[in-house]
């Protein structure tokens, strides 16, 4: 098994949308994640000790050495909550210097609208596709060789995706976001990563 301070240097803190339609990215991300051999993070797996939410948030960002932010829901009503956390990885990378961050979006050039401030910063754009999600995390987190191919990363996602309808009826939930189902949904992709052979137990 890996050490904590192994696991931190390979954790990646997935700052994305909540909502019902972005499901299935979000398992994207945490299938390409695992078979990159990362860890990913969540604000879901914070257990609330009295600190308040933003303080959970910028610890886990903080021990994160990158964050992926996908500011790809524009729609009304408005969400602040994904910027507002870009600000803080973006704070951390200018002041602290050990952290990275990575946007996404699903259309080209509408970041330059929605968040001009960010203008000079390339997104990966993914179409609001899971193979477009999968695309940008293996050309933004992969290795110059010997990444998973696609095909790959998308059969662990379907098997993934599979279980998703069982996970809410066990957890009495209506979505994925929770910190027992992010749990376990990240365990799976472990098993699925290992069964493929990309990823190992040590």
């Amino acid at each position: 098994m890996r050490s904590g301070k192994e696991a931190n240097r390979r954790s990646v803190f997935l700052n994305v949308p909540f909502d019902p339609t972005y499901e299935p990215l979000f398992i994207a991300l945490i299938s390409v994640l695992v078979a990159l051999g990362r860890v990913p993070r969540s604000v879901l797996e914070a257990p609330e000790r009295g600190d308040g939410r933003l303080v959970r948030i910028l610890n886990l960002i903080r021990s994160c050495p990158v964050s992926i932010h996908d500011l790809s829901r524009v729609e009304l009503p408005a969400r602040f909550n994904m910027p507002f956390e870009l600000g803080i990885a973006f704070a951390l990378s200018r002041i602290e210097r050990r952290h990275k961050f990575i946007l996404l979006e699903a259309k080209r050039h509408r970041l330059q609208q929605t968040l001009s401030d960010v203008n000079g910063i390339d997104p990966g754009i993914h179409g609001a596709t899971i193979k477009g999600v999968i695309s940008c995390a293996l050309d933004r987190l992969g290795k110059p060789y010997g990444n998973p191919d696609l095909k790959t990363v998308a059969r662990i996602h379907r098997q993934l995706w599979k279980i998703t309808s069982s996970l809410k009826r066990t957890h009495g939930r209506t979505n994925i976001y929770s910190r027992s189902i992010f749990g376990e949904l990240v365990a799976g992709a472990n098993r699925l990563a290992r069964k493929e052979g990309l990823i190992s137990l040590d």
